[in-house]
């Protein structure tokens, strides 16, 4: 029964197209462990052994968020899911396809103290897109069609919009050794799930055509587009002269478009009282949420019609301020919405304040490295073939404010939750595959997660961290608790870590980077393995150095505008 039982859920995996698996090792996962070592040996998945259950979790993650196709992950039973909890959160948030397969002790070990026995019915709340209790191994034949069935579809739910994580809770009783090695039934049966089409009808499409025509619009590219979607929103924006204004993590950074305006979060920071002929009529919001806060005051203090494609028709607008939302991909609208007329001085002004930012956007004169320079070398060295993850807090906001990239980056980080748990790990399961992977983090974060670094020394992964080390947490220095009363001890929270002894744990190769130079040489070279780059800054000068730059763009717009 075990061993048949075991059969179909991973053939079922199989025939939906699961490509990569990680486990938690324990011992009621013992029978699922075994299977999938097995097909990794045949070379039919990659197999991912993960003793931290967070950063196992995080790592299914990242591999999913680059691949977009469901991870399988696999923990025994008790506290061992409760640790998954952080990436799931993330996940459903993010809408990171994942198959969460928890083990449980049989129903009559449940509720009466048996040892590593919790209840894990719905354990993840509404943290997934759905929790099925699978069966326990029967000889019944309803029993197998019916796990047979329910694995095939978990797999597809898990990616049909808007995709996210799928709990399964599978209870085994004892023995719990399978036969191997496993002979899976070619002639089981594999299922087709047709996926939901969202239609844009030819009058709808109408009506907003004729409702935007002659208008001054905009649109903002948030976080998670396609390559396809950016593509019809870039030729749409090029016939109608919209400006973009594009998120770092909308991947449009880089491209080849004067519609591109990178230098939004700056723009509004000085203000728009004196800049009037920036004012839209019409806004298109797309993909998820934006990474600057300033787009949020922006939007409220609009008078603009503001339009939502809200593709996952999840009603995610934190900000509140759509006026319109519409069930609709950025590929589907703009593909069908004809161009508008636009005046040709509308895009040309937008156009000349992203020149004058571009600049003064420039490293700095002194020897020193600062964080925002960082950002800077990256955009200069990083090419299209380069995996970039940020992680929260202050680096994704530097990443938003400063990065001018040549050419497009593929950049990830986790701006569901916007937690800095499980970094490493997440920028570890995107490396999988790559030898140009970088992640960029801070001092916090690194030590958060510092666990995760023993996958790449387990897996020989190829990946170059960037540690900002300002010894401590640099965005608090921005909040209104800046200053106050113990700051330090609560908030500034110095840690005096040894980043290069933690690389020596690793066996990862330590470099200091102190200037532009140095940093660049550095980013230029070949990823060989694991390699560590500190980068220390100064908190305490890090607000004066944001506001002396937005401070220059306001002195040059008021000159030249």
């Amino acid at each position: 029964m075990l061993t048949d039982h075991i059969s179909i859920i991973l053939n079922g995996l199989l025939l939906q197209g699961l490509k990569n698996a990680v486990i938690a090792p324990g011992s009621r996962s013992t029978p699922l462990a075994l299977g999938l070592a097995q097909l990794a040996d045949e070379q039919k998945i990659n197999l991912f052994v993960d003793v931290d259950e967070r950063s196992a979790a995080f790592f299914a993650l990242g591999i999913a968020k680059k691949t977009n196709i469901p991870v399988l992950l696999v923990c025994t039973s008790g506290t061992a899911a409760a640790n998954f909890y952080p990436a799931i959160c993330e996940a459903k948030i993010s809408h990171i396809p994942l198959i969460v397969l928890t083990t449980d002790r049989p129903p009559e070990l449940t509720n009466i103290a048996a040892p590593q026995a919790i209840d894990q019915n719905r354990f993840f709340g509404n943290q997934v897109k759905d929790f099925i209790e699978l069966p326990l191994p029967e000889t019944n034949q309803d029993s197998k069609d019916y796990t047979n069935y329910i694995i095939q579809q978990s797999f597809q739910a898990a990616m049909t919009n808007p995709a996210g994580p799928i709990h399964l809770n599978q209870p085994f009783r004892k023995p719990l050794m399978p036969d191997l090695p496993l002979v899976f039934d070619l002639n089981q049966r594999k299922y087709n799930f047709l996926p939901f089409i969202s239609s844009f009808n030819d009058k709808l499409s109408e009506k907003l055509h004729n409702s935007f025509e002659n208008k001054r619009g905009i649109i903002l590219a948030g976080p998670q587009q396609t390559p396809l979607g950016n593509l019809k929103m870039l030729e749409w924006a090029k016939k109608s002269g919209w400006p973009i204004l594009a998120d770092p993590l909308s991947e449009l950074r880089g491209m080849n478009s004067t519609n591109l305006i990178t230098c939004y979060d700056s723009l509004l920071k000085i203000g728009l009282k004196n800049l009037d002929i920036l004012k839209p009529d019409i806004v298109i919001r797309t993909g998820q949420t934006f990474v600057a806060a300033s787009l949020v005051n922006f939007l409220k203090n609009s008078h603009a019609q503001i339009y939502f494609l809200d593709e996952n028709n999840n009603h995610s607008d934190y900000t509140k301020t759509s006026d319109f939302s519409l069930n609709l991909s950025s590929e589907d609208f703009f593909e069908k919405l004809r161009p508008v007329a636009t005046s040709n001085t509308w895009l040309k002004k937008w156009i000349d304040v992203e020149r004058i930012f571009t600049s003064i956007n420039k490293n700095s004169s002194v020897n020193l490295l600062n964080e925002l320079d960082v950002v800077r070398a990256i955009a200069q060295t990083c090419n299209s073939n380069s995996n970039l993850f940020v992680s929260n807090s202050m680096p994704i906001r530097d990443v938003d404010s400063v990065l001018q990239p040549t050419s497009p980056l593929n950049i990830f980080c986790n701006r569901g939750a916007n937690g800095i748990d499980g970094i490493i790990s997440t920028a570890l399961g995107i490396s999988i595959n790559s030898t140009n992977t970088l992640l960029l983090t801070g001092d916090l974060a690194f030590f958060h997660d510092m666990n995760g670094l023993m996958m790449a020394k387990k897996y020989h992964l190829k990946i170059k961290i960037i540690v900002i080390n300002n010894n401590g947490g640099g965005i608090f220095s921005f909040l209104p608790q800046a200053g106050s009363d113990n700051f330090e001890t609560v908030f500034g929270t110095p840690l005096d870590i040894d980043i290069a002894q933690i690389a020596t744990l690793y066996n990862a190769k330590y470099s200091l980077a102190t200037t532009d130079k140095k940093l660049k040489s550095l980013l230029k070279s070949p990823t060989l393995g694991l390699e560590i780059i500190e980068v220390p800054t100064n908190r305490n000068e890090n607000v004066a150095l944001r506001q002396s730059l937005i401070e220059n763009f306001k002195q040059q717009i008021t000159k030249e505008l």
